[in-house]
């Protein structure tokens, strides 16, 4: 940055001196010129020798400048996004669930882009103008304190009075371009990523009315920004103008007192008119200044926000099992009244399969967040092995914890990319071995390019129960000690659930299993089921003692074996 700053003052420099030198030539050369002696006497190998020299070097040094500064602001956008980045991953998903997912991507792209309007804009040119303005002064008073004092005035005048205004005129368009900018664009991204519905339901007059709303808000707001900047631009060519107009009529006074040669006053006059490229663009860059902040207050606003959990710098030993135990454990999330969590006391012990059974909202999938610490209890505590989870490094709750999430994500690669985001060093028959655990082998072998097969933005180009299952290969190639899976077999044909029920089963082996499900096939094959509703275990018992009692979890099984067996219902006409 200061590199840059340098060369952006040379360049000023060798501008300014270009042009008063070149009139200071032109002047002495047509004085010299009336006489033929004085012609014969005129040095003009010199002048030339300058001109050139500042020529060549306001060339250099622009190009050198404009090189470095950007080199510079791409540093420092990358730097921030990688600051935005680290920041963001530990408020995820507590801190990020509050924010519609189109306002997340502006934040880290277009509001990390306006912040170079700070540097490139601001920063370095108030910087280049402050010393030029100072050292124009300290030469023209080599020549008249007066001039001097007239000519740093105005640029003070030009410089910062005007920038001043623009600023104060600007702040609340410039607050407004940049909100009403994000809100377009979260619009936008919206109705693009539920285009297909919004044909289906011919929903597409009434999607484009809040894009269209944010358009005509931000072309409003630039209008008034346009206005200013023709206004704050008029001001400065007027006042350069009249510095021109003052510098002129003293230099004329103090030329006819004979106190200034009359080739030196071309010399002041296009110098100080020089001079004002230096303070030019910051009227425009002021002006914008009040964007460049709301972006910047937008970006802290995620960042300053405390995270939901917090890991030690020091890690617990490994524990010596990895049983899991819920003593006493309450949940509720921030802004709702109900807790989702009531007194939750589970022990799972080491290598044990349990399902957890209940209806949605029954707390099931919250039992998943707490364990991989996206959340923590508001009160009890849960343990692997004898610690506390909060007393384990987030690297050794990673690697310990294998998760199939209820909501899969897939990215936009191959099936093998995809994969290997759980295991980045598997091999092809580790990727083999995961995808026939995860009855895919078939599928994927009659693709086209087999495991590297592109699968589309969130794997569009798979259906449903295709991408659970890639989830659940992706567990297995992750292989810790304990699973974590949410609703596995959602989205999948009886037939393929069984399947896909058994093999993870048996590939568990050891492991400590919580299985959380709605669905009732496959439980015999548990330890152990724990029936759910409204954030409290209402009873847990293997599959042949639950269903040797009254239980709820009895009546709900034989109803669905009652289902099964009705007949087929005739078509109706």
């Amino acid at each position: 940055m200061l590199a840059g700053m340098l060369l952006g003052l040379l360049s000023m420099i060798a501008g300014i001196g270009l042009l008063a030198l070149a009139g200071w030539f032109i002047s002495a050369a047509a004085l010299a010129g009336l006489t033929a002696g004085s012609a014969l006497a005129f040095n003009f190998f010199y002048p030339s020798i300058g001109v050139r020299i500042f020529a060549i070097g306001r060339t250099l040094a622009r190009y050198a400048e404009r090189i470095v500064s950007h080199d510079a602001t791409f540093r420092i956008l990358e730097s921030l996004r990688v600051w935005f980045y680290t920041r963001l991953e530990p408020r995820v998903p507590a801190v990020l669930s509050g924010y519609r997912s189109g306002d997340v991507l502006n934040r880290i792209v277009a509001d990390i882009d306006a912040l170079d309007n700070f540097y490139l804009r601001v920063l370095s040119p108030t910087t280049v103008a402050v010393i030029t303005a100072l050292l124009l002064a300290l030469f023209l008073w080599w020549f008249d304190p007066l001039v001097s004092l007239t000519a740093f005035g105005c640029l003070l005048l030009a410089g910062f009075g005007v920038p001043a205004l623009a600023y104060a005129a600007g702040a609340d368009s410039g607050r407004q371009m940049a909100q009403h900018a994000a809100d377009l664009r979260v619009h936008i991204v919206d109705t693009v990523t539920g285009l297909s519905e919004l044909l289906v339901f011919g929903g597409r007059r009434h999607a484009i009315e809040p894009p269209m709303r944010a358009s005509h808000r931000l072309i409003k707001a630039q209008r008034r920004m346009s206005r200013i900047r023709a206004g704050t631009s008029a001001a400065g060519v007027l006042i350069s103008g009249l510095a021109m107009l003052g510098v002129l009529f003293l230099g004329v006074r103090l030329v006819d007192r004979a106190q200034l040669q009359g080739v030196n006053l071309a010399l002041i006059l296009l110098a100080v008119l020089s001079a004002f490229e230096s303070v030019a663009p910051l009227a425009t860059a002021y002006q914008y200044l009040e964007m460049t902040r709301t972006s910047a207050r937008r970006l802290l606003e995620i960042t300053a926000a405390p995270p939901a959990v917090g890991y030690p710098q020091t890690p617990a030993a490994r524990p010596p099992h990895f049983g899991i135990t819920f003593e006493n454990v309450h949940f509720q999330y921030a802004g709702r009244a109900v807790p989702v969590l009531q007194g939750i006391d589970l022990h799972i012990r080491p290598g044990e399969k349990v399902a957890v059974l209940g209806v949605t909202g029954s707390g099931k999938s919250t039992l998943v967040q707490l364990l991989t610490r996206f959340y923590d209890p508001t009160s009890g505590s849960i343990r692997i092995g004898a610690a506390d989870i909060r007393a384990f490094s987030e690297p050794q709750l990673r690697s310990w914890i294998s998760v199939m999430p209820q909501d899969v994500h897939l990215f936009n690669a191959s099936i093998r990319e995809n994969l290997q985001l759980a295991a980045p060093g598997a091999s092809e028959a580790d990727l083999g071995r995961a995808l026939a655990t995860a009855q895919l082998s078939t599928f994927v072998e009659n693709l086209p390019d087999g495991p590297d097969t592109w699968i589309g933005a969130s794997g569009r180009l798979l259906s449903g129960g295709q991408a659970r299952r890639l989830a659940a290969a992706r567990l297995v190639l992750h292989d810790g000690p304990v699973w974590l899976l949410d609703e596995p077999t959602e989205g999948l044909d009886t037939l393929t659930a069984r399947r896909l029920t058994a093999a993870l089963l048996a590939r568990a082996g050891a492991k400590t299993v919580l299985w959380i499900t709605h669905r009732l096939d496959g439980l015999q094959r548990m330890d152990r089921i724990v029936l759910m509703e409204g954030g409290r275990i209402v009873e847990q018992g293997s599959h042949a003692e639950l269903l040797a009692h009254r239980t709820r979890y009895a009546a709900l099984y034989a109803g669905r074996n009652l289902w099964r067996q009705m007949p087929e219902m005739p078509p109706h006409r």
